[in-house]
């Protein structure tokens, strides 16, 4: 009896948490609608939506979906296809923090955690898939801890993923 009441408490908790994850999906969907009425977005905010949703696909495998949706005519997107798609492997990107740490200690001239602020902004502008002038801001911001203009790679770190990453 204590088993069933246990489950049924455990199942009570997993809905209402459901329910709060769909709440908050429908919300952010929301925000991408170019009309109220209509329960679906334009395809082309796809790699919007998925940074919104948490994502960070690369602009080049973004294009690719939305080549392969509009190839099959498929320019609206429902929250449900949206949810399929956060599902498929390529909308994840390897934020693993040693992975993350190893790739910016490359840029560490002096192999003490610090990378100049002007080195940063030259190699996050012009390296891969070039960020813009106010995305290379916000990260410098992120990652100083003081006025040294030296950013700390372990706090940049910790400011993008958090303590526990």
């Amino acid at each position: 009896m204590a088993e069933t009441r246990r489950s049924r408490l455990h199942d009570d908790v997993d809905n209402e948490q459901f329910y709060q994850e769909m709440q908050d999906f429908n919300e952010i969907f929301a925000r991408f609608k170019d009309d109220p009425d209509v329960n679906s977005i334009n395809v082309n905010h796809l790699t919007e939506i998925l940074q919104a949703f948490g994502r960070n696909p690369s602009l080049k495998d973004s294009q690719e979906r939305v080549n392969e949706l509009e190839l099959v005519g498929k320019y609206e997107l429902t929250l449900e296809d949206v949810l399929t798609i956060l599902d498929e492997p390529w909308t994840t990107v390897n934020n693993d923090h040693d992975t993350l740490h190893r790739a910016l200690k490359k840029f560490d001239e002096t192999q003490e955690g610090y990378i100049d602020v002007e080195h940063f902004r030259t190699v996050m502008s012009t390296l891969g898939e070039p960020l813009s002038e106010k995305e290379v801001d916000d990260l410098i911001e992120l990652g100083l801890q003081n006025d040294d203009q030296k950013i700390d790679i372990e706090y940049l770190l910790v400011q993008l993923l958090g303590n526990h990453a």
